[in-house]
């Protein structure tokens, strides 16, 4: 009896593990909030990488360079005038699934990310296709962010190795 209840317990804890694991990876697919394709640019608008593994698409939409409140205008006029004179170093676009009953394949931009030489600060412009129903100006969809040293190499490892 002793030996049938330890059978029972384990394929109950083996069972558990398993759904545990199953659980996991169809969060990842969910957490990507239908980003599917990242294509990144050099200065110069040649295509030097296409990313759209799923993991390397989880860690670019869970970087955390979101989480500082976010600046006056005079300190987004601040970061701009700092970034105007670098030399730009590449441009990330991120594209997305568009959600809608008959959906033809195409992505959707979502936004563009510049990267900037020698410097931690992006500019961040949301895509206005983003936003449907209504027309709003580019200026107020554009955000320069000041990012940590790790979130920069991340995004820098996304031109490949040998530009990090």
């Amino acid at each position: 009896m002793k030996r049938r209840m330890y059978i029972l317990a384990i394929c109950y804890l083996i069972s558990v593990f398993l759904v545990g694991c199953a659980l996991n990876k169809s969060s990842t697919k969910k957490d990507l909030q239908r980003l599917s394709r990242i294509e990144i640019y050099t200065s110069d608008g040649d295509l030097v990488n296409t990313i759209e593994d799923e993991n390397i698409l989880y860690q670019f939409n869970s970087l955390d360079y979101n989480d500082t409140s976010f600046e006056t205008d005079s300190e987004q006029d601040e970061l701009k005038n700092t970034v105007e004179s670098l030399p730009v170093l590449y441009t990330i676009i991120s594209y997305k699934t568009p959600v809608s009953v008959y959906n033809d394949g195409t992505l959707e931009k979502e936004m563009e990310i510049t990267v900037y030489e020698n410097s931690n600060i992006i500019k961040e412009q949301i895509s206005s296709d983003t936003i449907k129903g209504d027309s709003i100006p580019e200026e107020y969809l554009t955000f320069y962010i000041t990012v940590s040293e790790e979130d920069k190499d991340f995004i820098l490892s996304l031109g490949g190795p040998n530009n990090q």
